[in-house]
Parts: C-alpha cells; sequence; structure tokens
C-alpha cells in the first residue's frame, strides 16, 4: 500500500512539473521566438532558414515583405488593445497601425501588405480593390475627392464627388479603413486575384478561401534547398481585428511550412487547400 501510495504522489508530483513547464511555454511563446526576443527586427533578420536552404526572394515584393519591421515583443494586441493569448499560434507580429475599430481581419490584413507596398514604392496605379458587392475604389480617385456613399439601406455604394485630397500617409490610411470596412474574403477572391498553381507559389501569394467570413492568409517567405524542395512561412490576421502575425506551423511549432505537405496546409486556426492559393492582380 505504501508503494502505491508512493507511485500516486510521485505521478502527481509529474504532472504538476508537466503543467508548470507547459504554462512557462506558453507564456515565453508570447514575448519570443525561440528564447529570443525579436528587438525590432524583420523577417529576414529574425528568423533563420534551415541548413541546406536558401531564401526564395523573386521580386521586390519579396525584399519588401522580409524586410517589414516586427515589434519588439512578439504579443499580439485586439484593435481594443486587448491581447490575443498565445497557444502556439504565433512567432512575431507585424509592425503597424490597425486602428481602434473592428475592421482589421484576415482579407484586411493581406491587403494591407499588397496596398502597402504599392504606395510605399509609388504605385498609385495599382492601388485599386473592390468590395463585396462590386464596387471598385481607387485611390486616385479617392485623392480627387470621391466618396464611397451606401445607399438603399446599404445595399448599394455609389460616388459622390467632394474636395481634392492631400496625398500623405494619413490620407491614404483613411483609405485603407474604407477599403477594409467593404472588402473581404468574398471579394479578393472573386475580383481581384486570381488562381495560382500550388507549385508556382511566391512570396506574396494569398490562400483565400472566400465566404462569410471565409479565411486568407499571405505566403511572407519562401526558401529554397539543392534538391529544389520549398518551405514557406505565413502570416494572417483574424476576427475580431488584431494584428498581423506570423503562424507557427501547429506539427512543427516552427515558422517554417513544407510543399510537400500538399493535401492540407493546415494552420493554427484554418485548414487550407493547395487550390485556394491566388494572386493579386495590382
Amino acid at each position: 500500500m505504501k508503494d502505491i501510495k508512493y507511485s500516486k504522489n510521485v505521478l502527481k508530483l509529474q504532472l504538476i512539473t508537466l503543467v508548470i513547464m507547459l504554462f512557462a511555454l506558453v507564456a515565453s511563446a508570447q514575448t519570443t521566438y525561440k528564447g529570443e526576443e525579436l528587438k525590432h527586427e524583420s523577417i529576414s533578420t529574425a528568423f533563420a532558414v534551415p541548413g541546406g536552404y536558401e531564401r526564395n526572394n523573386v521580386d521586390a515584393y519579396s525584399e519588401w515583405l522580409i524586410a517589414h519591421p516586427l515589434k519588439e515583443k512578439a504579443e499580439v494586441k485586439y484593435y481594443n488593445g486587448d491581447v490575443k493569448h498565445n497557444n502556439f499560434v504565433y512567432a512575431a507580429v507585424f509592425d503597424y497601425d490597425i486602428g481602434t475599430r473592428d475592421l482589421h481581419h484576415c482579407a484586411d490584413a493581406a491587403i494591407y501588405l499588397r496596398a502597402s507596398y504599392n504606395y510605399s514604392n509609388g504605385f498609385i496605379d495599382r492601388l485599386k480593390f473592390t468590395f463585396t458587392n462590386g464596387y471598385v475604389t481607387t485611390y486616385e480617385e479617392y485623392l480627387k475627392g470621391a466618396n464611397a456613399t451606401p445607399v438603399n439601406a446599404g445595399r448599394d455604394i455609389v460616388t459622390k464627388w467632394g474636395k481634392n485630397r492631400r496625398d500623405n500617409c494619413k490620407t491614404f490610411r483613411r483609405w485603407l479603413d474604407l477599403v477594409w470596412s467593404y472588402a473581404g474574403t468574398y471579394s479578393i477572391e472573386k475580383y481581384d486575384t486570381i488562381g495560382v498553381n500550388y507549385w508556382d507559389m511566391q512570396p506574396g501569394d494569398v490562400f483565400v478561401t472566400g465566404g462569410f467570413p471565409g479565411h486568407a492568409i499571405t505566403v511572407v517567405d519562401m526558401a529554397v534547398n539543392k534538391a529544389g524542395h520549398k518551405i514557406f512561412m505565413l502570416a494572417q490576421s483574424y476576427m475580431p481585428a488584431q494584428e498581423q502575425h506570423i503562424l507557427l506551423n501547429p506539427v512543427t511549432l516552427d515558422v517554417w511550412y513544407s510543399m510537400d505537405d500538399m493535401n492540407y496546409i493546415n494552420t493554427p486556426e484554418f485548414v487550407f487547400e493547395p487550390s485556394d492559393l491566388r494572386r493579386f492582380i495590382l
């Protein structure tokens, strides 16, 4: 009997120790990646590629994505300031303002990356997105005074013209809020992207399941080895509105996903199929 009681006590102690270790691991994941604070780094400096691999940056957008600043503290915040607890979901957080309204969801995070790249590089004519109802907004027309105005109890949107707007970061950000208000996974899948073969994946492509709500995540980095095997990194926002974050692979708890896992792309909060891969037209 003493041996049985002793064994039970040892088992309890082991379980308590395991729970404490798991709690500490989850807590550390909220502020660090593999035990290291990010210290205002970017994808290219914070995340090394595995041995034998080299980054596969195919264009200027690829380079821009991996150079985008990350928050020093890997802690996702909702639009209201609350913290999203990190249950092995994310490794790092993009450093940009998502505002204080419940707007910046999954498709909006993908839109932010593409729009901000185009804006920062002076590609004003590429700043064009479609709302869920098919209405098209462009930043050029917004600067000229275009106001997207809901009519028919919000079922339709018409353009009403006002004063010209000055082009600056604040104006661009207000236009993004407008896009985030009326665009979503349905519209970027139907209007603003084209389907891409899974094996032709490149950084900046987006996995999209259009719907209400649906989901979208962006391929933000890729690497390849001498044998041609490719791995990739993913980023998302979610609902309610929250900061965009780099996802952990739920199988490996690393940031890299293998292209060999081609039946399904299992992410911490959604499952995609290879046929869901798309690319922005502009």
